[in-house]
């Protein structure tokens, strides 16, 4: 039956099976768009009045909107990290006076994940969806550095849930396949195959004098701004955002003042 959960993932198992058929995405696309139509639930009443209240509070009801959700909550977390009293300090280690070295991934997107938690959870920026925040698995030993956030709602009657979700995958600066990682990582590994096909790049831009400049990781560094750096990553955000796949790409300002 078309417009059901059951019926998007038939056809996307016929899009694993057969993925020479470019167009089977197109026709996933508009499944999942005719189910999200049949299963829309009308906000709440007092999900209208926390709008009202709450500058800050949103509605989601699609993966586009929960990118969006998290890209103004990434920008609250930058004014955090660069405010009057940085909490930038937090992601790095200091060596001696004046040096320091920038923690690892991992501990990024850690420190991400508690932020969302303590954004988007406590605070009710969603008005209307429970917020879910994992860290996924990774692949290999000490890879992890994606998050899984889920917004979840009730369906109809009660009788299912209704659930968007975006990965989030960190990147330092540094890594050597910063570049290539958003498409070759997060979509063509975390979101082919998956239910989820929205994704955030988020890149830690580390730069700044305290660097230890002995550490690998500062020899491998990009060699343009940060400001150059949103330009190209947004750029190609908006380049492999085809058919269901939405991406999004946020750099966040990492670098001790």
């Amino acid at each position: 039956m078309t417009g059901t959960n059951k019926a998007c993932e038939a056809i996307q198992r016929i899009v694993r099976e057969l993925p020479e058929l470019d167009w089977l995405s197109w026709t996933l696309a508009e499944a999942r768009a005719l189910t999200r139509q049949r299963t829309w639930v009308p906000p709440k009443p007092q999900d209208i009045i926390n709008l009202a209240d709450d500058s800050e509070t949103r509605l989601v009801q699609s993966g586009d909107q929960l990118l969006e959700v998290l890209i103004e909550s990434l920008g609250r977390l930058e004014a955090k990290l660069q405010g009057e009293t940085p909490a930038a300090q937090f992601l790095w280690n200091k060596i001696s006076h004046g040096v320091h070295l920038p923690k690892d991934e991992n501990s990024l997107s850690d420190y991400v994940k508690l932020h969302l938690e303590e954004d988007l959870r406590q605070k009710g920026i969603v008005a209307n969806r429970e917020v879910q925040i994992r860290s996924g698995t990774g692949g290999t030993s000490g890879e992890r550095t994606d998050i899984h956030v889920d917004a979840v709602s009730p369906v109809g009657s009660g009788s299912g849930y209704d659930k968007v979700s975006v990965i989030i995958e960190a990147k330092g600066w540094w890594h050597p396949e910063l570049e290539t990682a958003m498409s070759t990582q997060l979509v063509e590994r975390y979101l082919k195959d998956n239910q989820c096909q929205h994704g955030l790049y988020l890149v830690g831009w580390f730069s700044c004098p305290q660097w230890d400049p002995e550490d690998f990781r500062h020899k491998q560094r990009p060699k343009y701004d940060i400001e150059e750096a949103r330009k190209r990553f947004e750029a190609q955000a908006i380049e492999i955002s085809k058919g269901a796949v939405g991406v999004k790409a946020f750099v966040i300002d990492t670098g001790l003042r």
